[in-house]
């Protein structure tokens, strides 16, 4: 079994489980950060990020999202390769106008299903483990 180690990224004046990920689209990889948030279902990114990519989002799926305070958000749903340390795989993501939360969220589809996924606040990092043949 093969494991990626992310240190806790310090973030307004707190050490949070945020990590680098890479998102691919037409034949670019390009570089954000993600809070990894194992009560989310969804990966969850600013529409921001879909329009830095030049990503079009109008033919994703639409779907509603049920968030943290209890209210719903509408996200535009699109499969994109993505590259979390030196592993590639293809994750489902969101996104939102109406994120509201100041960073991006990694959710458990897509990643926790390939990935056992450890997080050690006591010494703040996040442990990626997986098999090869796997991913």
């Amino acid at each position: 079994m093969r494991r990626l180690e992310f240190p806790y990224a310090y973030y307004k004046g707190v050490y949070v489980p945020a990590i680098p990920i890479q998102l691919h689209h037409n034949d670019e990889w390009f570089g954000f950060w993600a809070y990894l948030d194992s009560g989310a279902t969804y990966s969850i990114f600013s529409t921001r990020e879909a329009l830095r990519m030049g990503l079009d989002l109008s033919s994703a799926q639409e779907r509603l999202i049920l968030v943290g305070d209890g209210t719903t958000i509408s996200a535009s749903f699109v499969k994109l390769p993505a590259r979390i340390g030196d592993v590639e795989l293809l994750i489902e993501i969101g996104f939102a106008e109406k994120l509201g939360i100041g960073f991006n969220l990694l959710g458990r589809k897509d990643v926790f299903e390939e990935f056992q996924v450890c997080f050690s606040d006591a010494k703040r990092v996040l442990s990626f483990h997986y098999d090869d043949a796997s991913v």
